[in-house]
């Protein structure tokens, strides 16, 4: 009989309590924190499937080097608390620092040579700002394991380039009806399409949907990035997705090989359908921008544009929909002043300088 979830046992901790664990050669192991076969448990898995596999030789890193502290980060509970997709993220993040600097001493990266290393990064500034959260977590540890002297703390003193764009560029009507000439119904594009537009997710959250996610006409689940919890219905051009397929085994998206995607692959697979409809510009990340331009421009009020997006704070999700509301705002702001000028110059004539 075929195991549900290679890689996965079941043990009871001290408090006779059943957990279940990932353990895969060459992989980090990974303690479940969601209950057995829940939406939640199979995000955790599928993280766990794509994880960065360990480098070679980590049991013989250099006492108080980079590689050293990234280690101790690892069993950190600073980590262990984190999400199994946000693991997957930093993880990836923290392998390239290492790969870089790995037998460095963490104690020769001062504030002057992370400045230099954040203005070496300023063509990729969200990755420079992710970069040195991380840092700011690798001292931390350092320090409490004495790596490092008491109060070095150089992160403090520098900072990441700021990002000029807006981000990943905003769909507009025309570009989602060019995807779709493009791309019928039937095609895997099409139906990663449907899911990230019409279910207003992050890719991320998307290319790990399973089964269970999209049940009773609903999507459920909670966003890997925030633990928002989302409940938005299956609209009718996505139900007509669905039904086309093609759908995978475990999850609603898989590769060639039967696996969800990575991050790397599901963006690949789709900036090519984008090239290919003649949107070079476009990405999958930007149609979750659309949704919520189309939530505005439909009239939903914040509060409901961000329960189907699940955005936590209207900042962030008017920096998705688009604040077009100023100019309405000014708009009515400038009919009120010439209303009231209007009524100014007829109960006080004199005003008029043009008689």
């Amino acid at each position: 009989m075929k195991q549900r979830y290679p890689y996965v046992t079941s043990f009871r901790d001290r408090h006779g309590k059943r957990r279940w664990r990932f353990r895969k050669k060459g992989c980090p192991a990974h303690y479940f924190k969601a209950p057995y076969g829940t939406r939640e448990f199979e995000q955790e898995y599928a993280a766990c499937l794509k994880a960065e596999p360990l480098p070679i030789g980590a049991s013989r890193i250099k006492h108080g080097s980079v590689s050293d502290v990234i280690a101790r980060y690892y069993t950190d509970n600073a980590f262990l608390d984190l999400r199994g997709t946000t693991q997957v993220v930093y993880r990836g993040v923290l392998e390239r620092f290492r790969s870089a600097f790995g037998d460095d001493p963490m104690q020769e990266f001062d504030a002057e040579r992370i400045a230099r290393l954040m203005v070496s990064m300023r063509h990729k500034p969200h990755a420079a700002a992710r970069l040195r959260k991380l840092l700011n977590q690798l001292f931390m540890v350092a320090r409490r394991a004495r790596l490092v002297p008491p109060g070095f703390d150089p992160v403090k003193d520098t900072r990441a380039p700021k990002a000029e764009s807006e981000g990943y560029h905003r769909w507009t009507e025309v570009e989602l009806e060019a995807f779709e000439a493009k791309h019928p119904l039937g095609t895997k594009p099409r139906l990663a399409f449907a899911l990230l537009l019409y279910g207003a997710q992050r890719s991320g959250d998307v290319r790990l949907m399973t089964h269970r996610t999209i049940e009773d006409g609903r999507i459920r689940l909670a966003q890997s990035k925030t633990s928002a919890a989302v409940d938005v219905p299956v609209v009718e051009p996505l139900a007509r997705a669905i039904a086309a397929g093609p759908l995978g085994g475990e999850t609603i998206l898989e590769n060639s090989r039967g696996e969800p995607y990575s991050a790397k692959a599901f963006y690949q697979m789709m900036k090519k359908a984008c090239i290919a409809a003649g949107l070079p510009h476009c990405s999958p990340h930007g149609l979750r921008k659309s949704a919520a331009r189309r939530c505005r421009e439909a009239g939903c009020s914040n509060e409901e544009g961000m329960a189907i997006t699940g955005h936590k704070t209207e900042r962030e999700y008017l920096r998705y929909a688009g604040d077009s509301v100023r100019a309405a705002r000014a708009d009515a702001a400038m009919t009120k002043v010439m209303a009231n000028h209007r009524k100014r110059l007829v109960t006080d004539p004199s005003e008029n300088t043009g008689n």
